[in-house]
């Protein structure tokens, strides 16, 4: 075994000389063997050693116990210790968490607490090789995304250093033949075998049938999760590619959006990588309610022909696809939605959108562009009104016979469902649409008008 974790440490060069290491101790079997195996290097290499232990008051006298014996053993030993006793119940209710959800938090919390102040290098952990076989199993049970089966990272940044896990290419029969050979004595925690828990019914029930089919499978395990790590990571650099083309809002709201064709040009891997890279980014870390089916969401998203469509998410995450664009954001309640506002002539007028449209008179030769309207003055009775659209919507276009639905020129113009309600539209006092604002105008404009031209302007948000 010493020449498995030596070998193992140096090639993930976990530990360096002189350097400050906090090892996590129960006083079960793992731990105690880990703090040991350490001691033999302490000397050598000039490492500080300190041992973490923390009681999380769910069994009593017993846990309590525990804590004593780790304390008593590293005075035994010459290791600092830093021991501590957590509320688990108490956080668990207030959490609404499950109990080993709850004490892991809890437990991680102090590691990092102390790895802090005591400005560690590195965190020890007694992970073993059954225990990363017993990991990757149950990753394979609950998800189906490669990125989700992965097992333990023998290495992994922490507070102000990083975790290390130096006996994952060792079993627990190995371990337990080192306690033997040094004399050990160690506690047993029951709560380990109590099978309600699924990591405690894979332990005595799938493990056993699967290294009685192959006594190396906890090795197998581990340089499969290296080998996974190692092409998710390439993958996940491969993906920024993807990611160059999808705009990410730099806005207190989050919210991406990417186009449509322009991602499906990547291969579908990349596809698939880049989308979970948007989610992360939008719930900070993977929502575990997240899973494959969510994903063949959005790929028959990607793929509808429809031009419109969209997807609910958890924790209020909306996907809505319109036309080529893409959104993906946690649509809040709107403070403002149908509106219709007076427009006076010479005044500017600002829209709940911070968007702002102005009117006057305009006398000489003028251009219009998508922003500017120009209109026969004789032909519009005041005052304008600037609105949003109403059922039945129609207007008569320049230079065409008839009338046109104002909801089929959003279509027409490919305007994304989610705009179209609080689009602007600015009518006469008659009722008249005069012009859908930046699509399509209305009105007479004639080169034998007398009289000043009605000019509007319009100015977005980015413009004002």
């Amino acid at each position: 075994m010493d020449h498995a974790v030596h070998t193992f440490i140096s090639k993930h060069q976990m530990i360096q000389p002189k350097q400050t290491l906090l090892v996590a101790v129960s006083g079960g079997p793992d731990s105690v063997a880990l703090l040991h195996f350490l001691c033999t290097m302490k000397e050598k290499l000039s490492l500080r050693l300190i041992a973490l232990s923390v009681d999380h008051q769910l069994r009593g006298e017993e846990s309590q116990a525990d804590l004593r014996f780790v304390e008593n053993m590293c005075e035994e030993w010459g290791v600092e210790f830093v021991g501590t006793s957590v509320d688990v119940l108490s956080y668990k209710k207030d959490k609404g968490t499950g109990t080993q959800e709850a004490a892991r938090e809890l437990r991680y919390a102090f590691f990092e607490e102390v790895m802090y102040a005591y400005e560690a290098d590195a965190l020890v952990m007694g992970h073993h090789g059954d225990d990363q076989a017993e990991t990757i199993l149950m990753q394979l049970m609950r998800s189906a995304r490669p990125e989700a089966v992965q097992g333990m990272p023998a290495t992994r940044r922490f507070a102000c250093g990083k975790i290390i896990r130096p006996f994952l290419m060792v079993s627990k029969n190995e371990i337990a033949s080192y306690l033997q050979d040094h004399a050990l004595k160690v506690r047993m925690d029951p709560s380990n075998e109590d099978t309600e828990y699924t990591r405690n019914a894979i332990r005595q029930h799938l493990l056993p049938f699967m290294k009685g089919s192959n006594p190396q499978f906890h090795k197998h395990m581990q340089v499969w999760s290296e080998r996974a790590r190692e092409e998710r990571s390439y993958i996940n650099e491969q993906a920024q590619k993807v990611l160059e083309t999808v705009h990410f809002s730099s806005d207190v709201e989050k919210f991406v959006q990417l186009s449509k064709q322009t991602f499906k040009t990547f291969p579908l891997a990349l596809q698939r990588t880049a989308f979970h890279l948007i989610l992360n980014y939008l719930y900070v870390n993977q929502n575990e309610d997240i899973s494959y089916l969510h994903e063949e969401m959005f790929m028959n998203l990607l793929n509808d022909e429809k031009p419109n469509a969209s997807l609910d998410f958890p924790e209020g995450l909306k996907i809505i696809r319109a036309y080529d664009e893409i959104t993906f954001s946690f649509p809040g309640e709107q403070d403002w939605k149908e509106y219709s506002y007076i427009l006076e002539i010479g005044e500017d007028l600002q829209l709940p959108d911070e968007s702002e449209i102005r009117a006057d008179w305009f006398s000489g030769d003028g251009t219009e562009d998508a922003y500017t309207y120009l209109c026969d003055s004789h032909h519009v009775k005041l005052p304008l009104v600037v609105r949003t659209r109403q059922e039945g919507d129609r207007m008569h276009l320049r230079g065409m016979n008839g009338s046109k639905k104002v909801k089929d020129i959003f279509i027409d113009q490919k305007i994304p469902a989610r705009l179209r309600p609080t689009w602007p539209i600015v009518t006469d006092q008659a009722g008249k649409i005069l012009w859908v604002v930046g699509l399509k105008k209305g009105g007479e404009r004639t080169s034998l008008s007398s009289g000043p031209w009605l000019r509007l302007h319009y100015k977005n948000k980015a413009d004002t």
